[in-house]
């Protein structure tokens, strides 16, 4: 899909926003302890950063492996992100996977907050990436 720079620039700017309140969806979710519902708020809010990078370069992904690979390739491998927001990337979403899909498997407060300012600084860093104001 070709769009114009103002209609990139419009939806990089909505993703990004996105971002930022999941992102405080996902820290109210742990202050109330729903450890599960907060992994997959703190995913999302990545995935939205994450989409809106990869508009703002014009690129795209159609599925959430699609998304990883591509920041992987695009900004890891040439040193945008470092190796340790790849891998934070990778937890994040296994993280949400298991928590959303395996039966049995309960999200827990060591398992979800140490993940939380590393999240934050990670779409910080994608915000800055994307180089809108």
């Amino acid at each position: 899909m070709s769009m114009t720079d103002e209609e990139r620039t419009a939806i990089v700017a909505y993703r990004l926003e996105r971002a930022q309140t999941t992102l405080s969806d996902a820290k109210k979710l742990i202050e109330l302890e729903m450890y599960s519902t907060a992994a997959n708020r703190l995913y999302y809010a990545f995935y939205y950063a994450a989409s809106s990078l990869l508009i703002s370069k014009g690129l795209s992904a159609h599925t959430h492996s699609g998304l990883q690979t591509m920041i992987h390739f695009q900004f890891v491998k040439n040193g945008s992100l470092t190796t340790e927001d790849g891998a934070l990337m990778r937890r994040l979403f296994t993280l949400r996977q298991e928590s959303d899909y395996d039966d049995f498997f309960d999200v827990d407060a060591n398992d979800i907050i140490p993940l939380l300012e590393p999240t934050t600084i990670l779409i910080q860093k994608i915000k800055n990436l994307t180089e809108l104001p």
